[in-house]
């Protein structure tokens, strides 16, 4: 058991390192393990990185978003978006309409984001935008203007009400 924690730590050390290689260009899984062993930076029980190594490591730390788990995760924020429809409908009643505002009042409400802390500005945009898209792609969009997010995000649409 000591082994799997032990294994388990080394991997999470590694998230600064995939975050900065995937940064860097390198996003592929081969790119990854090439990189890593370029690095000389060891599996978690010592050995040299594979293509499969990757992409296990990466399931485990919740970074693999290629595949279906990268559907599931587009599914799982879908579904908090359409949770939140509700409330950023009651906002935009009450006179919250930008989104400085909008992240203001989530934060006194202390509703927490989708990782859990607190809501910021690039957070409840792309919140905002997904409810569009939400809105768009459901068909229930009133009025055809061409103004994209700019229309939603000034509270002009309709069905959601934000």
């Amino acid at each position: 058991m000591a082994g799997k924690r032990a294994a388990h730590a080394r991997a999470l050390a590694l998230v600064p390192t995939i975050r900065e290689l995937r940064a860097a260009g390198f996003v592929s899984r081969r790119a990854l393990a090439d990189q890593l062993n370029r690095r000389g930076i060891p599996t978690a029980h010592g050995g040299s990185w594979h293509y499969t190594t990757v992409v296990r490591t990466l399931t485990r730390l919740g970074l693999n978003t290629s595949g279906s788990n990268g559907l599931a995760i587009k599914r799982a924020a879908d579904a908090r978006a359409k949770a939140l429809a509700p409330t950023i409908r009651e906002l935009r009643t009450a006179g919250f309409v930008s989104v400085k505002a909008i992240t203001h009042e989530l934060n006194l409400r202390q509703m927490p984001a989708a990782q859990g802390g607190k809501w910021h500005l690039a957070s409840v945009d792309r919140l905002l935008h997904r409810l569009e898209r939400l809105e768009l792609s459901s068909g229930r969009l009133r009025h055809s203007n061409n103004e994209g997010s700019a229309s939603f995000l000034n509270g002009e649409h309709s069905n959601l009400g934000v």
